[in-house]
């Protein structure tokens, strides 16, 4: 008997078996981080459309789109030991994350601020591949030198907030319905640039962007991002990586979590 006399649904049946080791080794998805605190209530949206409740040591992917509740305060780490703590009824999406200890060049840690704020933490990638670090937002996007920074969206939600009255105190040049970002610097550097200009700030400076049309300015004083959030989310030292803590606070500081 040769293969034209087969009967084709043992042909199919063969073929499905063949393939089955196969698509058995396609490795998982490996993650982007981790969530190492959270008080309050947060989910993410998946790169594929499916939206699921977020609880401490709940894994975050690249493509992910989460969001914290009005009360809502959370951490997250990254494998490089990169962090970042996210305020209440903010949303991030993380755009792309890549880490291999051996491929320096490959790194990085690409996220856009939605609404909302938060304080970063750089890892092992913003100090091997400095260009590979990127935190965007509506009105301009950030670069880091290796640092400890912090920034907030002024928008409809946030308008109340101590930290985007007294910036936009500053800034003239707002437009009506456009987010302004406020930020500051803790450690390092940052260079924050739009299509109006591009700006470097260093430690212990804060700035403002009015609007994507408006070039970065600086502020005289911080207005407060350093007092927006909890002392839970507060640097601390700590080994780095997932398993880890890269300094943002305790775990033993959580008030309750979502599991």
């Amino acid at each position: 008997m040769n293969a034209r006399t087969l009967n084709p649904r043992l042909l199919a049946l063969t073929a499905a078996f063949v393939a089955a080791p196969l698509a058995a080794q396609t490795p998982p998805t490996p993650a982007a981080g981790r969530v190492s605190y959270l008080s309050g209530t947060m989910y993410v949206q998946t790169a594929d459309n499916k939206t699921r409740i977020l609880g401490r040591d709940s894994s975050i992917y690249s493509g992910d789109v989460i969001t914290t509740e009005k009360t809502t305060v959370a951490r997250i780490e990254f494998g490089d030991g990169s962090s970042l703590a996210l305020k209440p009824r903010s949303q991030v999406k993380i755009d792309g994350y890549a880490f291999d200890e051996a491929k320096p060049e490959k790194d990085s840690l690409l996220y856009s601020l939605v609404k909302g704020g938060l304080r970063a933490v750089t890892g092992l990638i913003g100090k091997r591949n400095r260009e590979g670090y990127r935190a965007s937002t509506v009105a301009a996007t950030i670069g880091i030198r290796g640092t400890r920074f912090g920034m907030l969206l002024c928008d409809e939600n946030t308008k109340d907030d101590p930290a985007c009255i007294k910036a936009l105190e500053e800034a003239k040049d707002g437009k009506p319905g456009e987010p302004a970002l406020v930020f500051d610097v803790e450690e390092g550097s940052i260079e924050v640039k739009n299509d109006a200009g591009s700006k470097t700030f260093e430690v212990g400076q804060a700035g403002v962007v009015s609007s994507s049309k408006s070039a970065p300015q600086p502020l005289p004083e911080n207005p407060g991002l350093n007092e927006s959030l909890p002392s839970s989310t507060a640097a601390r030292p700590g080994p780095a990586g997932m398993n880890g803590s890269t300094g943002l606070g305790s775990d033993s500081d959580a008030s309750c979590t979502v599991q």
